[in-house]
C-alpha cells in the first residue's frame, strides 16, 4: 500500500468518527435526549442475577445494544464487532466504558442463558434482562421499538453510545467496522476526558 492510500484510509476513518460523534446530542444537555432509565427496583438484572440500576454505570460511557441469543446473524455479528473493537482498547479506556447487551427477548433470555451466550464475546460485556415492559421502555426511550411475533424478535440494529448520565451521544450503525468503532470509542472517551478537565479547572 502506498503512503497516499494510507493517508486516504486514515482520513476516511477520521471522517467516519467525526460524523458519528457530531450526530448525537450533547450528554446531559438541557433539552437534549432523555437518559436511559436504569431504575432500581424495576427487576433488571445482569447475567449473574445481580440487580442492575443507574449506580452500576455511573460515571462511565455505555455502549448499548439490544439483541437476543437466538438471533441467527445480526446479533452475533454485531457483538463480534464490539468484541474486536474492545480488544484494541487499553485497560485504562476499558475501565471507563461499559458495553451492555439488553435482552430483546427477556422471557427466553434469562441470566443463565445470557451468561452462556456471552462466553463467546468480550468479558466486559454486561447483559441486562428483566420484565418485558421495562426492556421495552428502555428501547422506546430512543424510538427503537422491539416487536415480537411468531418467535421472531424485531429489534433495533444500531448500537447506542450513551454518556455518563445516560444521555444519547450517538447511534452507531451495526455495519460499522471494528476499527472504526474502536476509533469512535477512543474519540468519545477523549472528549469525556476534556470535559472532566474543564470542569475541574
Amino acid at each position: 500500500m502506498t503512503p497516499v492510500s494510507s493517508r486516504v484510509r486514515r482520513l476516511g476513518r477520521g471522517l467516519t468518527v467525526a460524523i458519528l460523534l457530531c450526530g448525537g446530542s450533547a450528554v446531559g444537555s438541557p433539552g437534549g435526549s432523555p437518559a436511559f432509565a436504569w431504575s432500581a427496583g424495576h427487576g433488571l438484572v445482569d447475567q449473574t442475577g445481580r440487580a442492575v440500576d443507574e449506580a452500576r454505570f455511573a460515571g462511565r460511557l455505555r455502549l448499548v445494544y439490544f439483541g437476543y441469543t437466538r438471533c441467527p446473524d445480526l446479533c452475533p455479528t454485531t457483538l463480534m464487532t464490539v468484541t474486536q473493537a474492545l480488544d484494541t482498547l487499553p485497560p485504562v479506556l476499558l475501565a471507563r466504558l461499559v458495553p451492555v447487551l439488553v435482552a430483546a427477548d427477556p422471557e427466553r433470555d434469562g441470566p443463565a442463558v445470557l451468561a452462556a451466550y456471552l462466553d463467546t464475546f468480550h468479558p466486559t460485556i454486561v447483559a441486562v434482562t428483566g420484565p418485558v415492559a421495562v426492556i421495552d421502555s428502555l428501547a422506546a426511550a430512543y424510538a427503537a421499538p422491539i416487536r415480537r411475533h411468531d418467535g421472531i424478535v424485531d429489534h433495533p440494529a444500531d448500537l447506542f453510545l450513551l454518556g455518563p448520565s445516560g444521555g444519547l451521544m450517538t447511534r452507531i450503525p451495526a455495519t460499522i467496522t471494528p476499527d472504526a468503532l474502536a476509533e469512535t470509542l477512543r474519540s468519545a472517551l477523549s472528549r469525556q476526558d476534556l470535559a472532566h478537565h474543564d470542569l475541574a479547572r
